[in-house]
C-alpha cells in the first residue's frame, strides 16, 4: 500500500529572502548552463545554488558545488532566510500554464499536493517506475544529500483517482486565500499549506489502496531508497491521473551519425512524404492513430514518415525487446527506423521543443532530427504495472514541478 504523511515544511521568508519569483526555478536537469546563470542573478537565495551549483576550476574534495550548497543551506537557515513551518501540513500547489507552440492545448491549470510518501521495507512494490536510471545522476544526486540534509527537490508521482474525488476534494480548497504564490517563466504557481487532519486522513486513505506511478524524479527515488532506513521517507508531488491538465508530451531525437542522412532509403519500409513546417508536421503526429509515425528533418526538408504495415509486422513478430514495449514509437525508431536508414551507433541528445530539434539540424549541431508522438498516461502506467522500463526519455511531464516552494528537513 503507498502511504503518505504530512509534515512541517521549510519554506523561504520573503521578509527575509526576497521575492519567492526570484527563489525557485525548474528542476535541476532541466537547467541549461545559460539559465543557471540566469538564476544565479536573480538573487543570492535562489535554490539552484543548493540544487546545481557551479562547477570551479579550482574545486576540490572540501570545497566544491556539494560542500557549497551545503554551506548556503546551513546559512539560509541560521539566518531566517529559510524558516520551519510550525505544523504538520500537506501542500496544494495550483499551477497555471500555456502548453508550448506545437502542442495544440489551451491554457489550463495543474492541481497537485506534497506530502511525505514513505519507502517502507518494500519501496518499489506500490510504485511504479517506467524509465531505467543511469550511474552519473545517480551519484550526482547521492552526494548532494550526503552533504545536504534535506529533500530539496520533489519527485513527481501520479496516482489513480476513481471519479476525481481527491481532486474534486482538494480543488474546493483552491477558493481560499493562497499561503504564498510566485511566477516561474510565465507561469503562475500558488501554494496552500492545509493543516486539516481529516482531510489529510481522507487523502492517504484514498491513495493507500492504489499504485502510483513516478513521472519525474526515478534517480531521487533511487536515491532516497538507498538512504530510506536513515529518513525513511521522501517529499513528493502527487497529481491526480483524472487532473486534464496532466500533459505527457514526447521528447523528440537531435542525432549525429555518419554521413548524410537519405530518406529515400527507408523507401520500402516506411511510407515518406515531404512536411510543410514544422506546426503541420506535429499536428499531424498528434492526430495520428497507429503504430510508428514520425516526423523527420534531414537538414533541408521535412518529411512525414510511417511505418509500412508488413515490415511493422515482421518485427513484431521477432522483436529484441519485450513486445510491449517493441510496439511504442520510440523503440520503433531506435531498434528499426535507425537501422534500416543506415543510422549505426547514432549519438543522441534530447529536445522537448519540436522547433528547437529542427533549429538544431539546421544551424549544423546534428545531422537529422526526429520528431515522436507523446505516449498516452494510462499505457505508461499499464506498462509500468508489468515491471516494464521505456527507453530513455520517452516522456516528459509537462510543465516541470517549480523547485524551491516547499524543503523538508531531514535533521527535523
Amino acid at each position: 500500500m503507498v502511504a503518505i504523511r504530512p509534515f512541517c515544511a521549510l519554506r523561504f521568508d520573503p521578509s527575509a529572502a526576497g521575492e519567492l519569483s526570484r527563489l525557485i526555478a525548474p528542476p535541476y536537469d532541466v537547467i541549461g548552463a545559460e539559465e543557471q546563470e540566469r538564476l544565479y542573478e536573480a538573487s543570492p537565495h535562489n535554490v539552484v545554488r543548493l540544487i546545481l551549483g557551479k562547477i570551479a576550476p579550482s574545486d576540490t574534495g572540501t570545497d566544491n558545488r556539494y560542500t557549497r550548497a551545503r554551506r548556503d543551506f546551513e546559512a539560509w537557515c541560521q539566518r531566517g532566510i529559510l524558516r520551519e513551518d510550525p505544523v504538520s501540513a500537506i501542500y496544494l500547489i495550483e499551477h497555471a500554464f500555456t502548453p508550448p507552440r506545437g502542442a495544440g492545448r489551451r491554457a489550463a491549470t495543474r492541481l497537485g499536493f506534497l506530502a511525505l510518501l514513505e519507502l517502507g521495507e518494500h519501496p518499489t512494490k506500490d510504485v511504479y517506475r517506467h524509465e531505467a536510471t543511469l550511474e552519473g545522476p545517480k551519484r550526482d544526486r547521492t552526494k548532494l544529500l550526503e552533504a545536504v540534509p534535506a529533500n530539496l527537490e520533489p519527485i513527481f508521482c501520479i496516482y489513480p483517482d476513481e471519479g476525481a474525488a481527491v481532486q474534486g476534494r482538494l480543488r474546493d480548497l483552491t477558493g481560499r486565500p493562497a499561503t504564498a504564490q510566485a511566477a516561474l517563466k510565465g507561469d503562475a504557481i500558488r501554494l496552500w499549506a492545509v493543516t486539516d487532519a481529516a482531510l489529510i486522513a481522507e487523502v492517504a486513505s484514498r491513495l493507500a489502496s492504489s499504485a502510483v506511478l513516478i513521472a519525474d524524479g526515478h534517480h531521487r527515488f533511487e536515491v532516497a531508497c538507498a538512504h530510506r532506513q536513515r529518513y525513511g521517507a521522501v517529499m513528493t508531488y502527487f497529481v491526480s491521473m483524472e487532473d486534464p491538465a496532466l500533459v505527457v508530451r514526447p521528447i523528440h531525437r537531435v542525432v549525429r551519425h555518419a554521413g548524410r542522412l537519405e530518406p529515400e532509403r527507408l523507401q520500402g519500409v516506411c511510407r515518406v512524404e515531404r512536411a510543410g513546417d514544422v506546426g503541420a508536421l506535429t499536428a499531424w503526429l498528434e492526430e495520428g492513430n497507429g503504430r510508428g509515425r514520425f516526423g523527420c528533418f534531414d537538414g533541408v526538408t521535412l518529411f512525414r514518415v510511417t511505418v509500412q504495415p508488413e515490415p511493422l509486422a515482421r518485427w513484431l513478430m521477432a522483436p529484441g525487446v519485450p513486445l510491449p514495449l517493441a510496439a511504442l514509437d520510440v523503440s520503433l525508431l531506435h531498434s528499426f527506423v535507425f537501422p534500416s536508414v543506415g543510422v549505426s551507433a547514432p549519438e543522441v541528445r534530447y529536445e522537448a521543443d519540436a522547433a528547437e530539434a529542427v533549429k538544431a539540424v539546421r544551424q549544423g549541431g546534428a545531422h537529422s532530427a526526429w520528431l515522436l508522438r507523446g505516449i498516452p498516461l494510462a499505457q505508461v502506467y499499464a506498462l509500468a504495472s508489468q515491471g516494464l522500463s521505456l527507453p530513455p526519455k520517452s516522456t516528459y511531464f509537462y510543465p516541470k514541478v517549480a523547485t524551491g516552494l516547499v524543503f523538508r528537513s531531514l535533521n527535523s
